[in-house]
C-alpha cells in the first residue's frame, strides 16, 4: 500500500534537511565535485570552440596597442581597465586587466585583445558558455585554446584544487574556464543558510512545484542582494580562486584578462583579493568596485546574466549596480569570517609562498 502523505513529505525533505546538519558558515570545499567541475563532458564537445571564422582578425590601419593606455580603449569591450589603474596599486601596467565579457568584441576590439593579451580567464559558469553561440558573433574567441579543468579531491573525496585537464602548449594563447559560482551553488548555499522553518517550507514547494521552490529561493537571493553572491564565492569557490590566482602568478601567461558577464561582481571579487593580498588599501579597492556601477546600463542586454542568475529574475536596484556598502560588506566579512585576503588564501591552498609567486610576478620589472 502507499504511504501517508505526512510520510511522503518526509521522504522530500529528508535529502534537505541532511544537508542542513552544517553550521551557517561552511567550510571551502565542502560541495559536490560537481559545483566546480566547469571541465564536464558538455564542454569537451567541439562545439566548445565556437566560432569559425575563415581568418584571424583584421588589424584596422592606425590601431593602437594597449600599451598606449592603462585604460583600454575598446569599441564594444565594456568595464575594461588594468589593475594598474587602482590607487596605490603596485601591479606594473599591461599585465593584467579586468574586463567585461570579451565575447562582444568586434573586429577592432578582437584585433586589440588577441595582440595584447595572451591569456583570458572566464569566471562565467557552464550556463553561460553555453549561450555564447547565440548571444555573441565576435572571432575573439577562436583565437585562443579552451583550457578545462578537472577537480583534484582530498583523501576526504573533498575537492581540493582544479587542474587543468591538457597541458598547456607553448607558445600559446589560451582561455582559462574557470566558472566561481553557478545556480546549484546558489542552491546549496541558500539553504544552508535558511531557518529551519524555511527549510521546511522549501522542501515542501520543492514537493510541489518546481518553479514555486525556485521562486522562493529567488526571492530569498533578492532580500540578501550582492553580498550573498561574494559570500557564496568565497564560501564555495576556492579551487577555481586558486586556479586563477595560479595563473595570474605565472608571468609566462602574461598579460591577462579576467571577466565574467559585466566585470563587475565575479570579475571585482578576483581584483579585491589580487589588490587587498598586494597591500592595496580597502579605499581604493572600493574606488575601483564603484566604476562598474553602470556597466549594466552601458550593455543594454537584458539578457546578460548577473552572477550567474538571469536578471529578469533579480531586483535591478540591487543586482546591476555597484555601490560601495557591497564592496565594503565583503571586505568586513573578508575580515571577520576569515582573517583577510591573505588569509583566506591560505585557506584554500594558495599560501604564503603562492603569494610572494603573485607579487614577483605581477609587481616586480
Amino acid at each position: 500500500s502507499s504511504a501517508p502523505q505526512p510520510m511522503k513529505l518526509v521522504f522530500n525533505l529528508l535529502p534537505l534537511l541532511l544537508l542542513s546538519s552544517s553550521p551557517h558558515r561552511v567550510e571551502p570545499f565542502a560541495v559536490p565535485a560537481v559545483s566546480f567541475h566547469v571541465a564536464s563532458q558538455s564542454l569537451k564537445r567541439p562545439s566548445l570552440r565556437i566560432f569559425q571564422p575563415s581568418r584571424s582578425p583584421r588589424r584596422p590601419e592606425g590601431l593602437k596597442s594597449f600599451a598606449c593606455s592603462l585604460v583600454p580603449n575598446l569599441e564594444c569591450v565594456q568595464n575594461i581597465r588594468d589593475l594598474s589603474s587602482v590607487t596605490n596599486s603596485p601591479v606594473k601596467p599591461g599585465r593584467v586587466f579586468r574586463t567585461a565579457c570579451v565575447g562582444t568584441a568586434s573586429e577592432s576590439d578582437a584585433c586589440l585583445i588577441v595582440e595584447n593579451i595572451k591569456t583570458l580567464i572566464d569566471l562565467r559558469s557552464e550556463k553561460e558558455y553555453g549561450m555564447d553561440s547565440v548571444k555573441y558573433n565576435s572571432s575573439v574567441w577562436q583565437q585562443y585554446d579552451d583550457l578545462i579543468y578537472e577537480v583534484k579531491k582530498s583523501k576526504t573525496g573533498k575537492p581540493k584544487a582544479l587542474i587543468p585537464s591538457s597541458p598547456a602548449k607553448e607558445p600559446m594563447r589560451a582561455r582559462h574556464m574557470l566558472s566561481v559560482i553557478d545556480e546549484a551553488i546558489y542552491k546549496r548555499g541558500v539553504f544552508k543558510r535558511m531557518s529551519l522553518r524555511k527549510k521546511i517550507k522549501a522542501g515542501i514547494y520543492r514537493a510541489v512545484s518546481y518553479t514555486k521552490a525556485r521562486s522562493f529561493f529567488i526571492e530569498y537571493i533578492n532580500n540578501a542582494g550582492l553580498p550573498l553572491l561574494n559570500e557564496l564565492i568565497l564560501d564555495y569557490g576556492g579551487p577555481s580562486i586558486k586556479a586563477v590566482m595560479q595563473v595570474l602568478s605565472d608571468r609566462a601567461n602574461h598579460p591577462v584578462a579576467f571577466y565574467c558577464t559585466a566585470g563587475k561582481d565575479r570579475t571585482g571579487l578576483i581584483a579585491m583579493l589580487v589588490l587587498s593580498v598586494l597591500g592595496v588599501d580597502n579605499e581604493a579597492i572600493v574606488n575601483d568596485y564603484v566604476l562598474s556601477d553602470d556597466v549594466y546600463a552601458n550593455l543594454g542586454d537584458k539578457n546578460a546574466m548577473v552572477g550567474a542568475l538571469r536578471q529578469e529574475q533579480l531586483d535591478p536596484e540591487k543586482f546591476l549596480r555597484a555601490p560601495r556598502a557591497v564592496m565594503e560588506q565583503t571586505i568586513k566579512l573578508l575580515k571577520e569570517e576569515y582573517g583577510g585576503a591573505a588569509k583566506y588564501l591560505e585557506s584554500i591552498g594558495f599560501g604564503p609562498d603562492e603569494v610572494k609567486k603573485l607579487r614577483v610576478a605581477l609587481c616586480d620589472d
